[in-house]
């Protein structure tokens, strides 16, 4: 056994030599590869190798491993073992090579001389692998503040071709500093804000603006530890990019047990992000496709390309996975094609002059980021940006400039203001059938969508004006805001006098119970509209829909609420609108105003 034992007051001593410990590490230890899969289309993305049989060690969990090479001083050469095996691992299969290895490292390592990067390098290289496939992964729950040569690390391991991700985002010690400094391909969120997402706003929130901002930032994000169909739609709703966990599959040990493609674990959770597709739509409209050059091109091809399109002032630059590196400009090689012998220089291997000395830093972004945050990232370059790299699942798509960029800024503004009902300011149909749809796959808490619309409506209308109906209108939206403000996730207003309250969270007795005072609000407050004879008599005379003379009541609402209870989740909306159609049918029949149902049921409740 490899327990280290401590003394009260004494440091920690070992029963065992380091030489000792690293043959049974070596002998006993082994790696279980863990699926990444790209959330869109259910392919594999990666595969995280995790370590395994620790308790054979006489050690609880895997960072004692490491905590005990450290105290015997022998983690780099543990970490050399580890390295191959997991490596030997995932060059075993040609499915799985296609794709990425994660592997966790030691911020320690940071402090030897040459933190194993050149002999990860040389590993690869014997299995017929490239260092872009490695992504070289980094817990925040290590504070990289106290390793002096991170930053030399991080600068070593870029120049290679590594990867480089932030494992557990949110749970450790650097959180916002660790990007900074790190700069990670890869953002993974801890699972901590995954876990349920769908039953909590806050945690939607948290993840939708971390993905947002690491889009923006050309990081590519991963939802971890999902075990949950409605967690995972949830995270592919808020634009996760990647999942792991249970839900796509466990860790294994068996690398033929691991598939290509992994959508038959999830066909049912599949909420498509409108808003998201429209943006994508329109940026795909102005992308510029400037084909790309490989990092180990030569200087002789990006001479020719610039020859070759002379309305091309850069080239993207990408490495063996198409994922950008950075873009050479055309008027850095223009000073040196100009100087005496410029050319020839820039082509004599002899100079070394490799391409990626030419090679700037770029802003990087995916596809699916919010287009306000694309012009933010612009805006705030020190120097003057043409624009930006636009990838797609990681890989590069194209080049969106700074132009294109205001352009597709102003039709996104643009369309959001056609949404928004000019009257109330309040979303309109396209975000209500959002709402609607997401909410509706979420089935581990409660919800209830409310459909309401005005009774009498019309004849108040035609005697009144138009101008004292939208009155009402106003004052109908302003008591929904009043009284679903601390309870209410959504109020719309679907057009005319139709409006929906959308609720997560609530039990059904809880909402009827907010939509009764709305209800009830309405049609006291409404009764200031109308002239003291017609309060007085309780209703108006106005032409029917017959053209003859009837008498109407004072204006009112008909509220229909269809809850879908903890456990039920609904893909198909049609069948949603046709219930709550069927529903409001029902309530205008009646005189009680308001009626509930859970989705399923014949019967609707009077709720007032």
């Amino acid at each position: 056994m490899y327990q280290p034992k401590r003394n009260n007051s004494s440091p920690i001593t070992f029963n065992f030599s380091s030489a000792i410990f690293l043959s049974n590490a070596a002998s006993i230890l082994d790696h279980a590869l863990q699926p990444l899969i790209d959330m869109q289309t259910g392919e594999l993305a990666g595969v995280e190798a995790l370590l395994r049989n620790v308790d054979q060690l006489g050690l609880d969990h895997p960072r004692q491993v490491f905590d005990t090479a450290h105290e015997l001083k022998c983690l780099s050469n543990l970490e050399s073992i580890l390295r191959r095996k997991a490596i030997e691992k995932f060059a075993s299969s040609d499915m799985i090579k296609r794709s990425k290895l994660f592997l966790n490292i030691d911020a320690r390592l940071s402090n030897e001389e040459d933190y194993l990067l050149d002999e990860t390098v040389e590993l690869l290289e014997q299995f017929g692998l490239h260092p872009s496939c490695v992504m070289l992964e980094l817990s925040e729950t290590q504070d990289i503040s106290n390793f002096k040569n991170f930053d030399a690390f991080v600068e070593k391991a870029r120049r290679l071709d590594f990867g480089l991700a932030v494992d557990d985002f949110g749970q450790g010690f650097a959180q916002m500093k660790s990007l900074y400094d790190f700069e990670p391909n890869i953002l993974k969120i801890d699972r901590f804000f995954i876990t349920a997402i769908q039953a909590d706003s806050r945690k939607r929130l948290l993840v939708s603006s971390l993905v947002n901002m690491a889009h923006t930032l050309g990081m590519r994000v991963v939802a971890e530890g999902v075990e949950t169909k409605a967690e995972f739609a949830i995270c592919k709703q808020v634009g996760c990019d990647l999942a792991q966990g249970f839900l796509v599959a466990r860790p294994t040990t068996h690398v033929p047990a691991i598939l290509q493609n992994y959508s038959h674990r999830f066909q049912s959770a599949r909420p498509e992000n409108h808003a998201g597709s429209e943006r994508e739509s329109i940026i795909s409209k102005e992308i510029r496709p400037i084909v790309a050059l490989p990092d180990d091109a030569a200087m002789e091809d990006v001479l020719d390309r610039f020859r070759g399109n002379r309305s091309t002032s850069l080239i993207p630059i990408v490495n063996a996975f198409n994922e950008p590196r950075g873009v050479i400009k055309e008027a850095d090689i223009k000073q040196l094609v100009y100087m005496p012998y410029g050319q020839d220089l820039l082509c004599n291997k002899t100079v070394n002059r490799h391409i990626m000395s030419f090679v700037h830093r770029c802003p990087t972004a995916d596809i699916n980021s919010a287009v306000d945050q694309l012009v933010g990232l612009v805006a705030s370059e020190d120097d003057e940006s043409e624009g930006i790299l636009i990838t797609r699942n990681g890989k590069y798509f194209g080049f969106l400039t700074t132009s294109a960029l205001l352009k597709i800024s102003n039709e996104m503004r643009m369309r959001e203001a056609e949404d928004l009902n000019p009257l109330t300011k309040l979303p309109g149909n396209n975000s209500v059938k959002a709402f609607v749809l997401a909410a509706a796959l979420e089935a581990e808490t409660d919800r209830s969508f409310c459909y309401i619309d005005f009774d009498f409506f019309k004849p108040f209308n035609d005697i009144y004006g138009f101008q004292t109906g939208d009155r009402a209108i106003l004052l109908f939206s302003e008591l929904a805001k009043k009284f679903g403000a601390e309870t209410s996730d959504f109020l719309g207003h679907i057009g005319g006098d139709d409006f929906f309250m959308g609720f997560r969270g609530k039990d059904r007795e809880n909402v009827q119970q907010t939509m009764v005072a709305v209800w009830q609000e309405f049609r006291h407050q409404a009764e200031s509209f109308y002239d003291p004879e017609h309060r007085e008599a309780g209703f108006i005379r106005s032409k029917g829909r017959s053209g003859e003379m009837t008498d109407f009541p004072l204006l009112s609402s008909s509220i229909a609420i269809l809850h879908l209870p903890k456990g039920v989740s609904v893909e198909n909306q049609d069948i949603l609108w046709r219930q709550i159609a069927n529903l409001k049918q029902s309530v205008k029949a009646e005189t009680c105003g308001i009626l509930a149902t859970t989705f399923g049921e014949n019967a609707p409740q009077k709720a007032a």
